[in-house]
């Protein structure tokens, strides 16, 4: 099978939309859905990837599909695939310390899990002033999400400690809410008992997260988690972990230097496509920007450099855009 570093350095001699989009992977066709449905097996949407229900257990496909700001940016060549990697990698490791709902992985861009009932809030755990808590913060706000933060902290500073910053479950591309632990367990989202359990477990994973990336010499800076509950009463790990879709992740190397210099943080995550959007004005409202092809490109070479670094092995791909044989995987 072909590498996937071979077949983005070939993107990147002519990126174009075109043939960026050829070597993309959409999701499930309406006749998979269609044929699906008529075995007894339901079928989700969500932003990038789509979820078929087989009995007691969830297929999960990885598309290439990229959002920002909960809406659909672009397509990423490869990108379900390296993701796919990096969340069997992470999701195994993580049992090391906590539940996940992993079974295996059947074919490049699917993985087979446990079905949980899934809580309705994402749990962030932040390390650093970073994103959305950084223009909050440089706003003047000292309270985030039920935490107060301390005065004369600067951009991308470490935390004195690990936080969980919640954010409402929305459904696909509509738009998480900042919320507060106090304001979910009044909400009836979570009892004070599932709450201390899930954020226990969130802060336990993420500082064996954290321990993990810094042997390879990066920084977890903030990353987002989802939990649900299993059929035996397990509180379980669920979704993706620690990919750079869902966390931000620095180079420990020159953080220090760069930082006291003003200069931003070098990254290894889709906040390049998320300063791209800023600095065209976008901040998740009014018409999507178009990203350049270049740029998709360049972060599925930062995502396939994650992946080979945590795997410690170069990732193939024979499938490219095809359509998935999800029937035969039920």
């Amino acid at each position: 099978m072909p590498k996937i570093k071979d077949l983005l350095r070939e993107l990147a001699t002519h990126p174009s939309p075109t043939a960026t989009s050829e070597q993309s992977y959409q999701g499930l066709t309406k006749d998979q859905i269609s044929a699906l449905a008529s075995r007894g097996c339901s079928t989700y949407t969500g932003k990038v990837r789509d979820v078929v229900a087989v009995g007691d257990e969830l297929l999960i496909v990885h598309s290439d599909r990229l959002t920002a700001f909960d809406k659909l940016i672009g397509m990423v060549p490869y990108k379900g695939t390296i993701l796919t990697a990096i969340s069997e990698f992470w999701l195994e490791e993580a049992k090391k310390v906590v539940p996940t709902h992993l079974l295996s992985r059947p074919h490049e861009r699917v993985l087979r899990t446990q079905k949980a009932v899934p809580f309705k809030v994402e749990v962030i755990v932040r390390g650093y002033l970073a994103g959305s808590m950084l223009r909050a913060y440089t706003a003047g706000e000292r309270l985030f999400c039920g935490e107060k933060l301390p005065e004369g902290l600067k951009a991308h500073d470490r935390l004195p400690r690990p936080i969980i910053t919640p954010t409402t479950k929305a459904a696909a591309f509509e738009h998480d809410e900042n919320t507060s632990p106090a304001e979910l367990i009044a909400a009836g989202v979570v009892t004070q008992a599932e709450w201390s359990d899930i954020s226990h477990l969130a802060l336990r994973l993420f500082a064996h997260g954290q321990q993990v990336f810094a042997r390879v010499g990066w920084l977890l800076v903030d990353t987002k988690y989802e939990f649900g509950r299993t059929k035996d009463g397990t509180i379980t790990v669920i979704d993706e972990i620690h990919t750079p879709d869902s966390s931000r992740l620095w180079t420990a190397a020159t953080y220090a230097a760069r930082v006291a210099s003003g200069e931003g943080p070098e990254m290894l995550d889709k906040e390049i496509v998320r300063r791209y959007l800023l600095a065209q004005g976008f901040k998740g409202e009014g018409p999507v920007p178009v990203v350049p092809a270049k740029t998709l490109v360049e972060l599925a070479e930062v995502y396939l450099r994650v992946a080979e670094t945590l795997t410690g092995r170069p990732l193939t791909s024979e499938a490219g855009s095809q359509e998935i044989p999800i029937l035969d995987l039920c």
